[in-house]
């Protein structure tokens, strides 16, 4: 089976071949070009210069960046169409993620029992243990102070 593509390109070919379309004059008008002649326009050859060649090579590299920007377009499509789906699943995502948090998590179960807090904030002074009892500074005998770890501490400075 031929391709829709090919039958296009042949009949455009037959009707330009038929039509015997030839290079127009073209005339440069200022900045501007035109078919008509104007005051002070001049003409300019607009034929196409280049070899059978280059103009092969040219529709050669045309065709290549066509199948190579259709090809884009198909993975371009592709995860356009994988972004939606995740979108569509993400608002369900999001229910089950809530739904999971809302399922109460078993007790502690380990052995160790946890301390027991009292329902309030309670603030300890440095030194002191949790049970309220301070803890005694040994004091040396010569004047010096200790930092309970045995060291002394020179306060003549």
């Amino acid at each position: 089976m031929i391709r829709p593509a090919v039958i296009a390109t042949l009949l455009i070919a037959v009707c330009t071949l038929s039509t015997g379309a030839r290079a127009q004059t073209v005339y440069r008008c200022g900045n501007s070009y035109s078919q008509s002649p104007c005051a002070g326009g001049a003409a300019v050859d607009a034929s196409d210069s280049r070899s059978r060649a280059q103009q092969a090579q040219a529709e050669a590299d045309t065709a290549r960046a066509r199948q190579s920007a259709n090809a884009l377009e198909k993975d371009r499509l592709k995860q356009e169409e994988a972004a939606a789906r995740a979108d569509r699943r993400a608002p369900q995502a999001d229910a089950n993620k809530a739904q999971a948090a809302a399922v109460p998590k078993p007790a502690h179960t380990s052995k160790k029992k946890p301390a027991k807090q009292p329902p309030y904030f309670t603030a300890h002074a440095a030194g002191e243990k949790k049970d309220g009892k301070k803890t005694a500074k040994k004091k040396s005998t010569d004047g010096e102070n200790t930092n309970g770890a045995g060291n002394t501490k020179d306060t003549t400075r």
